[in-house]
């Protein structure tokens, strides 16, 4: 703010320049008119100390720009100052404004010209051209860095979208190699250069943007979607391992999908691939804000498409046995698992009518080519193995007459039950914190 004092008062001819941090500094008296504009200008310096100093934020830029303001408009606000009066003091707090922008661009450039690189390759090793319009320079330290923008802005997602246990806990973005924080100035070039590049905004960054770079701000009035941002980046890049026993309480949760047996030794890559999106709906539901529209919609949703998957394939995730055969002879017999399904985005969903079953044609089938003879044995119960030649010899010649009317009761008492639980389900629109 200094600079911006001696600016105003070389505008204004005054030889011996004072400041009102200086110390034992005292006003001199003179015998012009109060009307003069030195005395204003005066005026205008002290009142923009004090200013500064009663204004309560964090970031130092933001102060001096609001104490600029507020002291210039305490001026052209004021009644019984002169038209004229008032033209020339804007007049020069606006050449001391692009004086002092023009200085700093100037001292930009010489840093530019002067520091020497520390870093010119990105975070994957690969050589960085300057003047690409993805390559971002940073000076900080008496040093350059250049960085891949996306890198750049992935590094600040990261930070400001902390959230452990999906609650919102923003860290301040920081320079990977020295872990000093990136400054307000710094961040406004890194967001006008996103603009400036053929990359699309970052919303996160965008909201944090519009908090002028204040991490409370931002993370009390953008918290549904910090946290919406946790969910789906913990969702589909947590690994399979994470993942793999939030997928059977999802799937024991619907009245539906609850009639499943999965085998354990079903692939767990396999299962947490296919329901990944069902899983990011899931934690919607269970760990988003509650009380919204949309809580209940995406709970709608969520059991509708659950209900249509199982409907495609009750049978998913079971174990059975192919066996092939040679001119009636067994020469292969190995397990396998029901793994046909339909893929959350192929379900179409109509919230009017939700109690339809329609499928896409884009469906992921599993279609068994042999030139031999083939035969399918179910195995229902997850954990029955079948290994005796005779018994799968047996097995193949047994009537599938009563086995169908066993089915078929056991499957319309099954289907009477789940019809039963679902209207009870629905019957009550409050309750949209359960699915089950």
């Amino acid at each position: 703010m200094k600079t911006f004092f001696n600016i105003l008062q070389s505008l204004i001819n005054v030889k011996n320049k004072k400041y009102p941090d200086d110390p034992f500094s005292l006003s001199q008296k003179t015998d012009e008119p109060y009307t003069n504009i030195k005395s204003h200008i005066c005026f205008l310096i002290n009142n923009i100390y004090c200013s500064e100093k009663k204004i309560d934020k964090e970031c130092q830029y933001t102060k001096n720009a609001s104490a600029k303001l507020v002291s210039l408009n305490i001026i052209l606000d004021n009644s019984f100052y002169e038209k004229q009066l008032k033209e020339d003091i804007f007049q020069i707090f606006s050449k001391a404004q692009k004086t002092y922008y023009a200085f700093s661009k100037l001292a930009r450039i010489y840093k530019i010209n002067k520091y020497p690189f520390v870093v010119t390759d990105d975070l994957s090793m690969n050589t960085l051209d300057p003047k690409h319009k993805n390559t971002f320079m940073l000076i900080d330290n008496k040093s350059k860095y250049l960085f891949n923008l996306h890198e750049l802005i992935s590094i600040i997602e990261t930070a400001i979208g902390n959230a452990p246990d999906f609650f919102s806990e923003p860290l301040p973005p920081l320079n990977p190699y020295n872990k000093q924080p990136f400054t307000l100035a710094t961040l406004y070039n890194i967001y006008f250069k996103m603009k400036e590049s053929s990359r699309l905004i970052s919303i996160l960054f965008h909201f944090f943007f519009l908090e002028n770079f204040c991490s409370y701000k931002f993370s009390e009035y953008y918290e549904y979607y910090i946290r919406e941002n946790a969910i789906k980046k913990y969702i589909f890049n947590s690994p399979y391992t994470v993942l793999h026993p939030h997928i059977f309480i999802m799937l024991e949760t619907n009245v539906y999908t609850r009639h499943y047996k999965i085998h354990k030794d079903f692939p767990k890559e396999i299962l947490v691939n296919i329901f990944r999106p069902f899983l990011f709906y899931y934690f919607i539901i269970n760990y988003d804000i509650k009380g919204t529209s949309k809580i209940y919609n995406y709970s709608r949703l969520l059991f509708n498409k659950l209900k249509q998957f199982y409907h495609y394939n009750k049978a998913f995730g079971r174990r059975y046995i192919q066996v092939t055969k040679h001119f009636n002879k067994i020469i292969k017999k190995e397990y396998k698992f029901n793994t046909n399904h339909i893929t959350f985005y192929g379900i179409c969903y109509n919230q009017s009518v939700s109690t339809n079953i329609t499928f896409n044609n884009n469906i992921n089938n599993n279609t068994i080519l042999n030139p031999f003879n083939t035969t399918i044995f179910n195995v229902y119960d997850s954990d029955e193995t079948i290994s005796d030649d005779n018994h799968t010899h047996n097995t193949e010649q047994v009537s599938n007459s009563d086995s169908n009317s066993d089915s078929n009761s056991q499957d319309s008492r099954q289907q009477y039950e789940i019809d039963e639980q679902e209207e009870q389900y629905f019957s009550n629109d409050d309750d949209i914190d359960s699915i089950s």
